[in-house]
């Protein structure tokens, strides 16, 4: 068997592949077995029928093309295994030469996980993130969020007022700041039992405004840091990678139109944008994407940073919970990618 690797641009290679006849001939009864498994014969029960009658009737492309089949599995894992490649989509074949009594030609092209040169990624997300912003929550933050919570309380109450006297349904009553309820103990013991005071309520609003700006500010961090990366990052993106993230995307968009009780060719309409439209105009953000995919990807190996087990056990759970029907398998490998992406941006941040 004689492979022959050729590099493409955009990480993808292609392999010229040549099985002599002698090795070609091989496969012949094996091919010939699987073929006589699954043609029916007149006369013959399934699996029972001779070579020379199924010839007659199929011809002899029939059985070559089973060994071309089997001799084309070999031949990939061998050139993968031989020259280390590692194929990140599936192949395309083409055969090239099929005849019987002659070599075995065809050409495999794959496109392969691209090199990465990732930056001095530490030195980035240090840079990227500056501590000068302290997180504060004012008297101001906490009385607007505690004015909500009185304005919610009015609205209810005129509402329930408006059903009992079955007024208009359709009129809805605009309650004005005189009309919330006191802000007292009472008022506070409304949210249940954890509040007996005005002061336990505020500073459960606090305590959640707090969480809410921390939050935000550690997701204007990751964004930074990974915004730098992507522009420092030196690789050549196979297409695959890039139309997989358009695909991803344009599933998502669908899903949610879907959720909302559009439909995709409403959309599609109403924007007047066919689907590679939308595409053209979403690439440089799936380049991104795929870019920051691969950095994490090779960041968690250079920092032998990865889910644990029982990490993706816990939150499997909790995902299947959620998630009905949902196939465990491409769960947890979807878990497993989730929670090492968190373990590898948590790092980043904390890169002193």
């Amino acid at each position: 068997m004689n492979i022959k690797v050729t590099q493409l641009p955009k990480s993808e290679v292609e392999l010229n592949i040549v099985v002599d006849v002698q090795e070609f001939e091989s496969y012949h009864d094996r091919g010939f077995k699987r073929v006589q498994e699954v043609v029916e014969v007149d006369g013959f029960r399934k699996g029972n029928a001779p070579e020379d009658v199924i010839v007659k009737k199929y011809g002899d492309m029939i059985i070559l093309e089973e060994m071309a089949n089997l001799a084309l599995r070999d031949a990939y894992v061998k050139a993968i295994d031989e020259h280390k490649l590692s194929p990140i989509t599936e192949p395309k074949v083409t055969i090239t030469k099929l005849a019987k009594g002659n070599p075995l030609e065809m050409t495999i092209t794959v496109a392969l996980m691209p090199e990465v040169k990732l930056p001095a990624y530490k030195t980035i997300a240090k840079d990227a993130v500056k501590d000068d912003e302290k997180i504060e929550v004012t008297d101001k933050d906490i009385e607007e969020v505690i004015d909500e919570l009185r304005k919610g309380r009015a609205m209810q109450h005129a509402h329930e007022h408006e059903e009992h006297d079955h007024s208009d349904p359709n009129h809805t009553h605009d309650v004005k700041p005189e009309e919330y309820p006191a802000l007292d103990d009472a008022f506070a013991q409304s949210f249940g039992d954890g509040f007996k005071t005005v002061d336990d309520l505020k500073s459960k609003v606090s305590e959640n405004l707090k969480l809410e700006k921390e939050q935000k500010a550690r997701e204007k961090r990751r964004t930074a840091i990974m915004e730098k990366l992507i522009e420092e990052t030196k690789v050549e993106l196979p297409e695959a990678l890039v139309e997989g993230e358009l695909n991803n995307m344009l599933a998502q968009m669908r899903a949610d139109i879907t959720r909302f009780g559009g439909t995709w060719e409403e959309y599609l309409t109403h924007t007047k944008k066919t689907e590679d439209d939308i595409k053209a105009d979403w690439r440089k953000d799936a380049e991104k994407r795929a870019i920051s995919q691969l950095v994490l990807h090779k960041i968690a190996e250079a920092e032998k940073l990865q889910a644990t087990d029982e990490e993706i056990e816990v939150e499997l759970v909790r995902l299947l919970a959620q998630v009905q029907d949902a196939d465990e398998n491409r769960a947890k490998a979807y878990l497993y990618q989730a929670l090492t992406n968190e373990k590898v941006l948590k790092f980043l941040e904390e890169s002193k």
